[in-house]
């Protein structure tokens, strides 16, 4: 499409956590890039995307159609493709995640302090209790571990020598992590995790441990931010790009080969 629609003199095919890292200035790290349909988990050491990959079939959707379910359940009645809109607007004007989810349980139940009000498209208001943390799994029919636990297992599955430098440089990517409050609630998460599974208990040693949780306020465009900046290091190199001549005397297949480790120049 890039040669034959768009007539691109090169092009270049590059993995999405690479390019979110290049946009941080890193070369190193595990982005968690939760858009609307899925959520991935993926280290990165040096340029190059380790094997230790997770996916979570948890994002941005499932998070509107749980709120959804909340809405009804409160008598408040959606039928059309429009309502989905407008409660997606909501879940980004006022949902976040609580740092602590027992005491924003405990307020919820006792107070009206998270009760937050909408107007809807027909003018009237409504009275939104959102999801105020990040939403079991089970709560929305999908078996599995949560984010927290999913990037603590990647970081404990990689090699121990670069551990350090991935709890280092953990950066969020993506609409879904746009959320207030999900950084510190990843870091405090994490902490516990390798607290209880690593350290078996001893506090004195949790302080040893580094975590950076890095949340740039352009991450819902990171992968497109780091890709225009590879673009520009290296618009000089022509071997760098399959150029269209390649694509169209060695076909695609053959050019990406070109990507590949080990692949000519």
């Amino acid at each position: 499409m890039m040669f034959e629609k768009y007539g691109f003199a090169g092009a270049f095919v590059a993995i999405q956590a690479v390019l979110t890292l290049y946009a941080q200035g890193l070369q190193s790290g595990v982005v968690v890039d939760s858009g609307d349909g899925v959520t991935h988990i993926c280290p990165v050491y040096e340029g190059f995307t380790l094997p230790q990959i997770r996916r979570l079939d948890i994002a941005g959707r499932d998070i509107t159609m749980y709120m959804i379910k909340l809405l009804l359940l409160r008598g408040y009645a959606f039928n059309h493709s429009a309502d989905f809109e407008t409660v997606r607007m909501m879940k980004e004007k006022l949902c976040y995640v609580g740092y602590n989810i027992e005491q924003e349980q405990k307020l919820s139940h006792e107070t009206t302090v998270l009760v937050e009000n909408y107007q809807l498209p027909d003018g009237g208001w409504g009275e939104v209790r959102g999801p105020r943390g990040t939403i079991p799994a089970h709560l929305i029919n999908v078996e599995g571990q949560g984010i927290a636990e999913l990037l603590f297992d990647t970081i404990q599955r990689c090699d121990i020598d670069i551990r350090p430098e991935l709890y280092k440089h953990i950066v969020l990517s993506g609409g879904s992590t746009m959320y207030p409050g999900l950084p510190s609630r990843l870091e405090r998460e994490l902490k516990q995790l390798h607290l209880e599974r690593v350290l078996k208990g001893d506090v004195e040693r949790l302080s040893r441990l580094k975590i950076r949780i890095e949340d740039p306020p352009r991450r819902k465009d990171m992968v497109f931010i780091g890709g225009a900046v590879l673009a520009d290091v290296m618009k000089d190199r022509d071997n760098f790009w399959i150029s269209r001549e390649e694509y169209q005397e060695k076909g695609m297949q053959l050019a990406l080969e070109k990507l590949m480790p080990g692949g000519t120049s």
